[in-house]
């Protein structure tokens, strides 16, 4: 039956409510965390101190990543953050580092392996998927937690994985005709490419169906219309990091057409708070604090994801869960915003319109200052494919300046070199100094 997949859950009760996990993750990490107890004592808070309510967290100091890669690269390999002897060690997660700062390292227990496969069973609930339905896996497994974990929930729950990572999106499609597959996973950059070679080559009519949902890391307007469009199915958003080892939040049964990507308490205490006041925030923009409750090897307690967030109250929701959430597609990444003629660009944004186009195969993005002083955007296509590139760039043009509201150069380039990057290929480069950029 739909959305009974496993009884997993069964073997590990909660304690207590979300506040109260956090509470004793605060104790556990003065006891056995280097990291935390330096981190806290350095901006003074008193030796053992725990808060005695929500209103008293920000008496501990955010954690980032920077203080994280501080503390690793100080005292390697853990920045004096393991809490569990070294042979209970079951699995190791590095991050992505596309910030370009480096990339930290976390530890799990099979206990935290166990509750990061755990962590997917809403989700899939949510779906309808089913023990023995056949699941399509494009994100790569590796040393990065989005592939390791995707694979654990299947396992746990029941699914049959199949395990694609970035292969030929010929060969995809096909395990997806061939398997009957009831669920597809990927990034939506890498979704909206395997949309339109369905279409080009007159597979979507051979897969639509059978999938029950698709789940995308990302999920706008467009590829929520792309999906319907070529596969027939609702799509699904699923928000998390390597640093939660588990999901942050997930799309209801209503999907994001509607629905909400609702925050998950059971494994994880999720602050929204105010980009500028740093107060809570129970609608509108947030940024995102987040704490593991359940983490044993290598906790984080009040981490700064640099993420922002459009927040949908509690209870807001048609479909009746009263915990809030997100609004679909609207993650964005803090650090990744740029100022390009006085207006915020956010790359994503850009990027989904680029990989969008039937033909294009990879793009690069510039930001540049003139001569004559003003913001110049480039946007660099490979689209070898194509005959009419004229109509391809004024059509990119168009829909960049309506999605972005700054108008673009584009250039074609089908020599680009591969992306840096497995999961977020890093795309984007700003040639202004740190005075232009502000300027």
């Amino acid at each position: 039956m739909a959305g009974q997949l496993s009884r997993r859950d069964e073997e590990t009760p909660l304690i207590e409510s979300p506040f109260q996990r956090l509470q004793q993750a605060v104790v556990r990490a003065w006891q056995m965390s280097d990291l935390h107890r330096n981190h806290w004592l350095a901006h003074g808070v008193p030796e053992g101190w725990v808060p005695k309510a929500p209103e008293e967290l920000p008496g501990l100091p955010t954690i980032e990543k920077e203080d994280v890669l501080k503390a690793e690269q100080g005292d390697p390999p853990w920045g004096g953050n393991l809490c569990v002897p070294q042979d209970e060690i079951a699995q190791l997660h590095l991050t992505s580092g596309t910030t370009g700062i480096g990339q930290e390292a976390y530890a799990l227990t099979a206990a935290d392996v166990d509750v990061m496969g755990r962590s997917w069973g809403w989700q899939f609930a949510q779906i309808g998927l089913e023990r023995g339905d056949a699941a399509v896996f494009t994100i790569p497994v590796s040393f990065l937690c989005a592939g390791l974990s995707a694979l654990e929930g299947a396992r746990l729950h029941g699914l049959v994985p199949i395990v694609t990572g970035l292969a030929s999106k010929q060969l995809i499609l096909e395990f997806l005709v061939l398997h009957r597959a009831a669920y597809l996973y990927g990034t939506e950059s890498f979704l909206m490419q395997l949309a339109a070679v369905a279409e080009a080559e007159g597979m979507d009519g051979r897969i639509r169906g059978h999938l029950k949902g698709v789940q995308a890391v990302g999920a706008s307007p467009l590829l929520t219309a792309r999906i319907d469009e070529v596969f027939g199915a609702k799509l699904f958003e699923v928000y998390g990091c390597t640093q939660a080892a588990a999901k942050i939040a997930t799309t209801c049964r209503l999907s994001v057409d509607g629905g909400t990507v609702h925050f998950d308490d059971t494994y994880l205490f999720t602050e929204l708070r105010h980009p500028e006041t740093d107060e809570p925030v129970d609608e509108g923009p947030a940024n995102v604090v987040l704490s593991t409750t359940y983490r044993q090897a290598t906790p984080l307690l009040r981490f700064h994801l640099r993420d922002q967030v459009d927040v949908v109250p509690a209870g807001a929701c048609a479909c009746g869960d009263p915990r809030p959430g997100l609004r679909p597609g609207s993650v964005r990444r803090t650090d990744a915003m740029m100022k390009v003629r006085g207006m915020n660009v956010w790359p994503d944004t850009i990027e989904r319109v680029v990989l969008a186009q039937i033909g294009v195969r990879d793009y690069r993005g510039v930001v540049r200052r003139r001569a004559d002083g003003a913001d110049e955007l480039v946007v660099r296509v490979a689209a070898p494919e194509i005959d009419d590139r004229a109509a391809l760039e004024r059509r990119l043009v168009e829909e960049i300046r309506a999605a972005a509201l700054v108008r673009p150069v584009v250039e074609f380039d089908d020599d680009l070199p591969a992306s840096d990057g497995i999961y977020k290929p890093r795309r984007w480069t700003d040639e202004r100094t740190d005075f232009e950029r502000t300027s």
